[in-house]
């Protein structure tokens, strides 16, 4: 994505599936668009300050195979090389936002605060949430993106998505093989990483409520109006549903998730269907 690039504000950026902004009667379809947007710049902003951990997570495993198996530390260096490439694409998504966008988007910064307290759990328990994001990442892509004809998304951010797709899709066997690396060495260990996933959701769910907060500041910028406490009331139930399904929900759900916390233990996956209900996974 070129440094210039200019945005077609004409256009939706993400579905509607990921964003909710249909479902707010007393926006008008400009407003509802605006809204599409802001959640859209603030998606991109979220995978931009969540790369911050995945970048740490790949250079710590790395440096651990430093006199170890040299194919795996190779893999996981080009993992750090990417996630910073990734970094880099979102940042001038966000730039060319600011820059085309009606008003100035209110964006989290606590992005190191956050990193440093994921990265306060054990590398089991922040490989299983990795892989969580991961392969929510490619749900996104495949539920909301890929063959979509009716909505119109603007290409240029359905190809941003595309391409982090493809490759998160190459990082989770990577991050499939670490896990198993320290299960058959620390078979005792799942049941506190499990513990420590469930923690990171909820902590999860509160960065995304903040963000949320933020988002709505912007709204009401953009639209140039105060909204009434009713009004900014069902617009937080219904963003906040929104969020959490996104993000969570779409994770826990996803097949491949699924599928690969299996092939850890089936306890694995018990633990975390038993968890979905209380991100809107009934």
């Amino acid at each position: 994505m070129p440094k210039d690039t200019v945005l077609d504000f004409s256009r939706r950026f993400l579905s509607d599936a990921l964003t909710g902004a249909e479902a707010i009667p007393f926006l008008n379809a400009e407003e509802r668009l605006m809204l599409n947007h802001i959640r859209s710049n603030s998606y991109a902003h979220l995978f931009l300050f969540l790369e911050e951990y995945a970048v740490a997570l790949a250079a710590q495993r790395a440096s651990q195979e430093l006199h170890g198996n040299a194919t795996h530390m190779r893999a996981l260096l080009r993992f750090t090389e990417e996630e910073l490439k990734h970094q880099q694409l979102f940042a001038r998504f966000t730039g060319a936002f600011a820059r085309g966008f009606k008003v100035v988007p209110a964006l989290l910064d606590n992005h190191v605060e956050v990193a440093r307290a994921i990265m306060a759990k054990s590398n089991l328990g922040v490989l299983i949430f990795n892989l969580h994001l991961e392969l929510m990442t490619q749900q996104h892509y495949l539920e909301t993106v890929r063959g979509n004809k009716t909505e119109l998304l603007d290409p240029l951010f359905c190809n941003l998505l595309k391409h982090h797709w493809l490759e998160e899709a190459q990082h989770t066997r990577l991050d499939f093989l670490e896990a198993q690396k320290i299960l058959a060495r620390e078979p005792d260990t799942l049941d506190a990483a499990l513990t420590e996933y469930g923690e990171l959701l909820q902590a999860l769910r509160g960065t995304l409520n903040a963000q949320l907060a933020l988002d709505l500041q912007t709204l009401e910028k953009a639209v140039g109006r105060t909204f009434t406490p009713e009004e900014h009331k069902h617009l937080f139930e219904v963003q906040e549903r929104s969020y959490v399904w996104g993000f969570i929900g779409m994770g826990m759900k996803a097949p491949l998730f699924l599928s690969r916390l299996r092939a850890l233990s089936p306890i694995a996956e018990q633990r975390v269907l038993e968890l979905a209900p209380t991100y809107y996974c009934d």
